[in-house]
């Protein structure tokens, strides 16, 4: 079969004139530059994209982490309860928490799937805002590029 297959492609190159040759390879040409496009070209430029949109978030974290007053300038004090704040806070940076155990003037928070960016920019609103600070801090990686699972102890 493969003999015939590859007589027939020389009988119907031979019997060709030059110009269904040039539409052949004309033709051949475009569709290889469309597959280069298609499968190569914008994917990097979608990832691309993905990727500078979360350089960017990262560096707005490391300039409010850089920004941050020193831990003994006197934060506003919040006289809401230590779940009150954190639950609202969170719910204002889309972070979705698990647990939460009240300890006094300390909570203890975990955090499932959060964004790092989002989670650190909460840690210095809860820091400015309300006057909480995390005296205590465990992070993983999380299942997917820029997500954590922490827990960690917040204390006025």
């Amino acid at each position: 079969m493969r003999a015939t297959m590859h007589g027939y492609a020389d009988r119907w190159l031979k019997q060709s004139t030059a110009r269904e040759r040039w539409l052949l390879i004309a033709g051949g040409a475009a569709v290889l530059i469309w597959i280069v496009f298609a499968l190569v070209w914008q994917p990097m430029q979608v990832r691309r994209d993905a990727v500078s949109r979360q350089i960017a978030l990262y560096e707005r974290a490391i300039g409010a982490l850089q920004a941050a007053p020193a831990p003994t300038a006197a934060a506003p004090v919040d006289p809401r309860s230590l779940n009150a704040i954190v639950t609202d806070a969170a719910g204002r940076f889309g972070l979705s928490i698990r647990r939460l155990e009240p300890e006094g003037n300390r909570i203890r928070v975990t955090v499932n799937d959060a964004a790092f960016q989002s989670l650190i920019l909460w840690l210095d609103a809860m820091q400015k805002d309300s006057g909480l600070h995390a005296s205590e801090l465990d992070m993983t990686r999380g299942p997917a590029p820029g997500v954590v699972n922490a827990t960690l102890v917040l204390e006025r």
